[in-house]
């Protein structure tokens, strides 16, 4: 991260160099400073702050949480979170942060999730709380739906329906790649794995999904 994407942070959010420095928890001088060399490297002891102060500026209103300058920060910046999440969601060491992630390696990442036996279990016994997520919308309920009816289908087999159950075990899950207590990108983020897991099966088994 260079000094220059937090100027641009400071421009979206319309807030001083003292605003954000409050946030992230420096001073407002130490933010001037970065804004004189915009092409030099944030010191990364602040990134994980720089994080924090976007979640916190998207909960403020500040910020819009589909914001590519707040993406790219969230991306960049290391966050325990994420590695708690590859660690429970049962993902492979060194899985990517969803910035960097295309759709072939989190369709990848939601069938590796999707083969592991106990959470094909947590999913089969999982189906009034994944229908409770139906309250957030009528989409919400279409796609779990069409999903829960994949993994319950004579028609497939056993390795057909991991990226259904990979996207439902994902939803069930009390911890993600973009945690659901982080305002907007939590829930969003589970919502779009769903239309992503979703478009795979119409892509492929028209007459499933």
């Amino acid at each position: 991260m260079i000094n220059a994407q937090v100027l641009k942070l400071l421009t979206e959010a319309d807030c001083s160099p003292e605003e954000l420095a409050e946030v992230i928890g420096c001073s407002g001088m130490t933010i001037r400073r970065w804004l004189k060399k915009p092409k030099q490297e944030v010191p990364r002891v602040y990134l994980p702050a720089i994080r924090e102060a976007c979640y916190a500026l998207i909960a403020k209103g500040r910020l819009g949480a589909e914001s590519p300058s707040v993406r790219d920060l969230v991306a960049l910046a290391p966050s325990s979170e994420h590695d708690a999440a590859v660690q429970a969601l049962g993902l492979p060491d060194g899985f990517p942060m969803r910035g960097a992630m295309s759709q072939d390696t989190m369709l990848g990442g939601l069938a590796h999730i999707g083969m592991q036996e106990r959470k094909q279990h947590e999913v089969n016994r999982g189906r009034k709380k994944m229908l409770s997520f139906g309250k957030l919308g009528a989409e919400w309920s279409r796609r779990i739906e069409a999903l829960w009816r994949i993994v319950r289908s004579d028609k497939l087999g056993k390795l057909d329906k991991t990226v259904a159950y990979g996207a439902l075990f994902y939803l069930l899950s009390p911890i993600d790649l973009i945690p659901d207590h982080i305002p907007f990108f939590g829930l969003l983020d589970d919502f779009g794995v769903l239309g992503l897991a979703l478009a795979y099966y119409n892509s492929r088994f028209r007459d499933l999904a």
